[in-house]
């Protein structure tokens, strides 16, 4: 099936979901966009959390859920968390990352929607958005 035969995958208010792919590594980035869209999903792209923050801020875009690397230069995933907890409180974030989740609460990490280990398939990048969004779907004020 190719992507065009794919049904785009709708928010609750009917939009198109839009996932943005923040990953200073193309290869990666690539990856995760490409399977996003391959599954009906809009995808935006950033290099790192300071360009992330950037076109979030911008409102070009409404974004459902940011799939962030954690280690990045500039900005790393942590600190785009620690923003977005504090600009865009309801904007989901999964963290792509080596670590686990026992790993990244012992380094104080804020927790996010959900963490995926790399490497990683492609369906378990598809379950995780999903997830969090119909967890943000079904959260106060939803």
């Amino acid at each position: 099936m190719s992507s065009d035969d794919v049904a785009p995958e709708h928010s609750s208010s009917g939009n198109e979901v839009s996932v943005l792919v923040v990953d200073d590594e193309p290869t990666v980035r690539r990856f995760a966009s490409r399977v996003l869209r391959e599954a009906g999903f809009g995808v935006k792209e950033a290099t790192d959390g300071i360009d992330a923050l950037s076109l979030i801020r911008s409102g070009v875009v409404a974004l459902d859920v940011v799939v962030s690397d954690i280690v990045m230069p500039r900005m790393n995933g942590v600190e785009l968390l620690q923003s977005l907890s504090r600009e865009c409180p309801r904007l989901p974030v999964i963290l792509m990352s080596g670590y686990d989740m026992n790993q990244l609460t012992r380094l104080g990490i804020l927790s996010p929607c959900g963490v995926l280990s790399k490497p990683f398939p492609p369906e378990r990048l598809l379950a995780e958005v999903k997830r969090c969004i119909a967890l943000e779907a079904s959260g106060p004020g939803a």
